[in-house]
């Protein structure tokens, strides 16, 4: 790697590279792949960008991620060259002063980049949306989270223990990405809602909190399982930027049925996901949050729809939805993929 790295470092045993990397603090605590040069210019190839070029650069810290960094990082995640473009649009998503990257790497809160991917390009380099669609199995899904991950420690400097304060951390750490499901969805999709054309391929990034699943009980119409995904928000905490609620396809299908939109769906969450301000004072009890006309007034757990991404997702059976939250007062950013 000569070319691409200040530093040269030549292992001739891949036991022996795994334990330098751990050492120096350069992995996750998984075993990474060695960084070749020939692997790395794969991946620089792919997207036809120079070692050097910058593509973002992220305000606070005033810290440069070049192609070579981010090639270096996607090798070490296990990526393929024609993941490259989707973690380069995320890198480019997370730099964007309203993402707060910085902020949401030395949080004690600990939040994972969340890659949702939109469009043609999730099918092509077989990005999952289906069964176990944020576990495990599909490569894409894993390694184009992984790098995300791997940039924020070794290209940003977010160490556990460092400049990472996590008080917990959560699994989507190590790797949270997946691709909306086209095919089960009734309305335009998230690409088309952030303001982009349906030919065109998206990335849409949260600092997000670990995911909760609820179980809808076997209801089929919106009403009732809304209700519970509604009650199921609160959990997320109060004045949340935003969440997730990513719908099964079998809940997609009553939705579909029942002729609900997306903005109906957002609506009636944010609705009945509420607390009154005497409930929040009660629960905080020892200050008082809320007076006057404001202890009767509803608060919902985000405050406004625009708030809410409601996407589809997941295996066909089972009556699931997850909500994912979103940390502080970081807001998701969604970038065109350049393919």
């Amino acid at each position: 790697m000569s070319s691409l790295t200040s530093t040269r470092v030549r292992h001739t045993d891949y036991n022996d590279a795994q334990e330098y990397y751990m050492d120096e603090g350069m992995g996750d605590g998984l075993p990474v792949v060695p960084p070749t040069e020939a692997k790395v210019h794969a991946m620089l190839d792919y997207v036809g960008m120079q070692p050097s070029e910058v593509i973002a650069e992220e305000g606070v810290r005033g810290v440069n991620f070049t192609a070579e960094k981010v090639a270096i990082n996607a090798v070490m995640a296990g990526c393929k060259p024609e993941y490259m473009p989707v973690v380069v649009a995320a890198v480019q998503a997370v730099s964007e002063e309203p993402f707060n990257f910085h902020a949401n790497s030395t949080s004690t809160n600990g939040v994972g980049v969340l890659v949702i991917v939109s469009g043609d390009i999730a099918k092509r380099i077989g990005i999952n949306s289906g069964t176990v669609a944020m576990g495990h199995g599909f490569r894409a899904n894993a390694t184009i989270g992984r790098a995300m991950g791997l940039i924020k420690i070794n290209a940003y400097g977010s160490v556990p223990h460092g400049m990472d304060k996590s008080t917990f951390g959560h699994p989507g750490k190590y790797s949270f990405c997946f691709a909306e499901n086209d095919g089960v969805i009734p309305w335009e999709p998230l690409r088309v809602e952030k303001g982009y054309a349906d030919s065109d391929s998206t990335v849409t990034v949260f600092a997000a909190n670990s995911p909760v699943q609820v179980n809808t009980q076997n209801e089929s119409a919106p009403e009732d399982f809304l209700s519970i995904v509604a009650d199921a928000s609160i959990v997320l905490g109060e004045r949340h930027s935003e969440f997730v609620l990513a719908l099964s396809p079998e809940l997609m299908n009553y939705v579909r049925s029942a002729g609900w939109s997306k903005q109906r769906i957002k609506d009636f969450v944010l609705e009945r996901g509420t607390r009154t301000g005497r409930e929040l004072n009660e629960k905080h009890r020892r200050i008082t949050l809320y007076k006057g006309d404001d202890l009767d007034r509803r608060m919902p757990v985000v405050s406004s729809t625009d708030e809410i991404t409601v996407v589809g997702v997941g295996g066909d059976a089972g009556p699931f939805a997850m909500l994912i939250g979103a940390w502080g007062d970081v807001i998701s950013i969604t970038k065109k993929i350049q393919t």
